[in-house]
């Protein structure tokens, strides 16, 4: 989309969370005790997912990077609090060379939930290649698409001392020759990719951090990498089977390592919840990215 293209009429968000209650209403009908333990259980069943990921054009001599990532907090209420801490001190303890953030810290009232979430992962400033974050829908819209909220959260992460890249790029320093391009929103059709790129080099491997993962599919080509968040993996899952829904924008890459059109993608599954609180068969992921080259 355009940088000055509006965005969609209707939030995807609402429908999204309509979907997830007529699931976790029906999981309830079925059986009480499966819907505690989405709850009580699995909701906080915090998993550390590690991935190699061979990136096409990883300059040569430049070492493997070891990457945290972290998603979808959905800071909304104290569980989701020290849940968002809890990630945030897993991913520390798997001693990552640099933390990518890829959006929706809060799920609404940014004035009330953006630095208790900030102050949550602070912890991760302690991350020798520090902390780079990317915004998400909701930190957008908040459910009510009021512009101007976005702001809020942005300045609650750089406060805890992240750097917020709003279609801005940053070489990384521990990998040579490798730049991180941070869009921001594309649900909220805020991002600009071509203001991102204005000062990368030429011939710099480019790891794209946008929210959306089916960014993919209108992203110019030239990217090695996308790491992408939004899905939360379906969230609400049957066994063995893909997602029952997830949300607009992420259809087509809902999890996981998958190639785009140009460049791979993962998709992790995110830490928080939107709608009813609780996953099944869908655990909440702590990412480990080992990039390296081809």
């Amino acid at each position: 989309m355009p940088k000055n293209s509006r965005p969609d009429n209707q939030p995807a968000s609402p429908k999204r969370r309509r979907f997830l209650q007529w699931i976790a209403g029906a999981t309830l009908l079925g059986t009480g005790a499966t819907a505690a333990y989405g709850e009580r259980v699995e909701a906080n069943d915090l998993q550390v997912v590690h991935q190699d990921i061979a990136v096409a054009g990883w300059p040569a001599g430049t070492p493997p990077l070891r990457v945290g990532q972290l998603s979808d907090l959905h800071c909304d209420r104290a569980a989701a609090l020290a849940r968002a801490r809890r990630a945030a001190e897993m991913l520390r303890a798997q001693r990552p060379d640099v933390v990518f953030l890829t959006g929706d810290y809060i799920s609404e009232k940014p004035l009330r939930w953006a630095a208790p979430a900030a102050q949550a992962l602070a912890p991760l400033t302690a991350v020798p290649g520090g902390v780079f974050c990317i915004l998400g829908n909701h930190d957008w819209t908040n459910f009510r698409w009021r512009p101007g909220d976005a702001g809020i959260v942005a300045r609650a992460l750089s406060e805890v001392g992240f750097t917020v890249l709003r279609n801005d790029a940053a070489p990384l320093p521990q990998a040579p020759g490798v730049w991180l391009i941070g869009l921001d929103d594309r649900f909220a059709g805020k991002q600009d990719v071509a203001r991102a790129l204005r000062d990368v080099l030429p011939g710099a491997c480019k790891i794209l951090l946008v929210h959306e993962p089916d960014y993919a599919d209108e992203a110019p080509p030239g990217f090695a990498l996308q790491l992408s968040g939004h899905s939360h993996g379906g969230q609400i899952r049957l066994p063995g089977l893909p997602p029952l829904h997830v949300p607009k924008y992420s259809t087509h890459y809902p999890e996981g390592l998958q190639q785009g059109p140009h460049h791979p993608i993962y998709t992790t599954r995110g830490i928080g919840m939107i709608g009813p609180q609780m996953r099944l068969f869908c655990p909440p992921e702590v990412t480990v990215l080992n990039l390296h080259a081809a």
